[in-house]
């Protein structure tokens, strides 16, 4: 991809703790004196140890299982690494089961879908989830290679002693353009909403609340996560207005849209439109100059999960250097483990769209998990969805 600004694009993908999708991304922002990112940032044997079993919301100590069930974005994990844990440990792991947006997850898990043993959500939703007691609490001595996480990426809000989590990947939303067919050099998010009519059904937004919704705001000049009815109302108005040109509200079919220029403007996430350079190399990614949205995705046991050992020992494999260097080659997205950027494809690691600047990242908000703000986004989208 070119050099624009845009979701694949600008941010260290924790230099804003994820996003994809999540964190309670806005909140620490308010401490004064310092830059949003800062405030946001200062907020092994195949036998398992005792750790901490008799606790409800642990996992229990015990031997690996022979299978591993992963519930999961789509192409979000390099099946490299995939058949590598599964020779090196005689094991089955199934991951063919993908989600479109961290609600679509949630609402499955809240369901009863008891058959997985890991999930991707991202931050707000891990605190989400926590709260509602469907994730299993992890055993650190477990996790050894928790060691490699990044310091900018633990301590993060939603889950500050990461009981719950381990991080992922990180990344911005944003939106992408086909340069070839949108003549206009698109950088802010006045000109995605204005341009509507121009290219009317050639638009793709996410199926998403927490980025179409913030989306709106930002346009507006409001924050991300604001607790303002009235300023979310004018959020949604500026979206009902879009809604005619839209061709489809999707979350994982828009790279393939695009890829066949069915489509030439897509709000989405950075990584994403990598993809879409396969097909189309004239497209762009753009961060707003508006700002945007920052997200850190990370992997979470679910409470009901039948192989919890397993899934834990998944979680330390994958969390060194080498291996997060061949998740970013394939997934196109930054990682969080220290040292992971110098085992990554160079085109992949010297791309500003996904280890952007810092002058970028100080435009950037996370997305909140605030109860409040989530009510009144989400309530926002069902309007949406039935203008």
């Amino acid at each position: 991809m070119d050099g624009a600004e845009g979701r694949p694009s600008d941010l260290d993908r924790l230099l804003a703790g994820m996003r994809r999708r999540g964190l309670s991304r806005r909140r620490f922002l308010q401490i004064a004196g310092m830059t949003p990112m800062a405030a946001f940032l200062a907020a092994c044997s195949r036998r398992i140890g005792e750790g901490q079993g008799e606790q409800a919301t642990s996992a229990p100590a015990g031997e690996l299982e022979d299978e591993l069930v992963i519930y999961n974005w789509a192409a979000y994990l390099n099946p490299d690494n995939v058949k590598a844990f599964e020779a090196e440990y005689g094991v089955t792991v199934h991951a063919e089961d993908f989600y479109e947006s961290n609600e679509e997850m949630l609402t499955r898990i809240q369901a009863g879908a008891s058959g997985y043993d890991l999930v991707a959500p991202t931050g707000y939703m891990v605190q989400i989830m926590k709260d509602e007691g469907l994730l299993l609490e992890l055993d650190h001595s477990r996790i050894p290679n928790m060691a490699n996480v990044d310091p900018q990426f633990t301590g993060l809000s939603f889950d500050p002693e990461m009981r719950y989590h381990m991080p992922k990947d990180w990344g911005t939303t944003g939106f992408g353009y086909l340069s070839k067919f949108v003549k206009e050099e698109m950088t802010s998010w006045a000109q995605f909403f204005d341009l509507g009519p121009t290219y009317s059904g050639k638009y793709t937004v996410l199926d998403s609340a927490p980025e179409v919704i913030g989306a709106g705001l930002k346009r507006l000049g409001h924050s991300y996560n604001t607790p303002n009815p009235d300023e979310v109302d004018d959020a949604l108005a500026l979206l009902v207005d879009l809604k005619p040109h839209i061709a489809s509200i999707t979350s994982s079919q828009y790279r393939q849209l695009m890829g066949r220029a069915d489509t030439y403007v897509a709000l989405g996430w950075n990584g994403d439109f990598f993809y879409v350079a396969e097909d189309q190399p004239s497209v762009r990614y753009v961060i707003p100059d508006e700002g945007t949205e920052f997200w850190v995705d990370t992997w979470a046991i679910p409470a009901s999960a039948p192989h919890p050992n397993l899934a834990q020992e998944f979680i330390n494999w994958i969390l060194t250097p080498e291996r997060q260097g061949v998740e970013s080659s394939y997934t196109y997205y930054a990682s969080c483990v220290t040292g992971a950027q110098e085992h990554t494809d160079d085109a992949v690691a010297g791309d500003p769209n996904i280890y952007p600047p810092s002058e970028v990242v100080e435009r950037l908000e996370a997305n909140n998990g605030d109860p409040e703000v989530l009510d009144l986004r989400n309530e926002a989208w069902r309007r949406f969805q039935a203008a």
